[in-house]
């Protein structure tokens, strides 16, 4: 699937990247650069997979932060919520597995299960014992999957896009939000602002002219169009949860999806927000499944407001 100011500035206008013609939700980002250079290194996993990851910013007394990016993509595609939390704490990325600078070799087929403890691989080399988890799409699944497995390590998990069951990518007219094919607000200009029913599919990986392609980051670029195979069949039976295994979750969660997005149904964040303990919900506004790079500012307020809450246990205080 796939720098920002200490606060919102007045302008006369659009910025330069804004297209009239063009809905924000329509609207593919491109990924960027870290404050650091894009400098990392490998983990070499005693099951033979090698994982690239980066670490940088304020060594403060704040928790860390594992940001884990979408499927078939690669870590750049959160750079703007990396530099702006880099700004008041460290922050921990990682290629997943195959993916991004991660090779495609080692392994054969996908599972979140194996996300979840490459993850834990890592914390466990950077000596750290306990981070919060910023998480978009299959990284938000995957943040899920830690909060349930790995309590004691997680703090709180930003999940944004996630969804619990991989059949939830069929259509229905029985949405309990939306009364549409995608199960989402799906509207444009020719529809004037108006939703109806229409299918769409912008679950597709980054072209090779992209900088921040798999063929340009890999270190097997031939093995890429394999790797984005595997993931797709991974789709279609992962993951698989019920309200049995969300209610293992002990850790502050918020469910966080964008009005406009038509590749995860909103009935998914509805249902990750009634089963997990107490979780919160946040439905962002005019953006898609990609709302991080379509509104970083609303995105990265939200996500910061929510890694500063107070919390006693799984309930906020003010």
């Amino acid at each position: 699937m796939l720098v920002l100011a200490d606060s919102a500035i007045a302008a006369s206008g659009p910025s330069s990247a804004w297209n009239v013609t063009q809905p924000r939700w329509e609207w593919t980002p491109n990924a960027g650069p870290f404050a650091n250079g894009d400098r990392g290194q490998y983990l070499n996993l005693s099951s033979g997979v090698d994982i690239w990851y980066t670490s940088y910013g304020n060594e403060s007394e704040k928790t860390p932060v594992l940001i884990l990016h979408g499927g078939t993509g690669n870590s750049n595609q959160m750079y703007n919520q990396a530099n702006y939390l880099a700004k008041t704490r460290r922050v921990i990325l990682q290629d997943t597995r195959g993916q991004g600078r991660s090779p495609y070799t080692g392994f054969s087929t996908f599972r979140y299960d194996d996300f979840t403890r490459d993850a834990i691989a890592l914390l466990d080399h950077l000596n750290t014992s306990k981070v919060a988890v910023l998480g978009w799409s299959d990284g938000a699944i995957t943040g899920l999957d830690l909060a349930m497995n790995y309590s004691s390590r997680i703090e709180r998990v930003f999940a944004h896009g996630a969804n619990i069951q991989a059949n939830q990518s069929i259509p229905g007219l029985n949405d309990p939000i939306i009364n549409s094919d995608t199960g989402s607000l799906d509207s444009d200009t020719e529809s004037h602002g108006t939703t109806y029913s229409t299918k769409a599919n912008l679950t597709t990986r980054a072209t090779s002219s992209d900088p921040y392609s798999c063929e340009r980051l890999s270190p097997l670029p031939s093995r890429c169009d394999a790797m984005a195979q595997a993931v797709q069949k991974m789709w279609g039976t992962e993951p698989n949860w019920g309200p049995e295994a969300l209610a293992k979750i002990e850790c502050p969660v918020w469910s966080v999806d964008g009005d406009h997005d038509v590749d995860v149904q909103r009935n998914q964040a509805d249902t990750i927000a009634a089963w997990v303990p107490f979780a919160g919900q946040l439905i962002l506004p005019q953006v898609s499944h990609i709302a991080l790079g379509q509104d970083p500012t609303f995105f990265n307020f939200a996500v910061g407001y929510f890694l500063d809450m107070g919390y006693q246990g799984l309930l906020p205080y003010y």
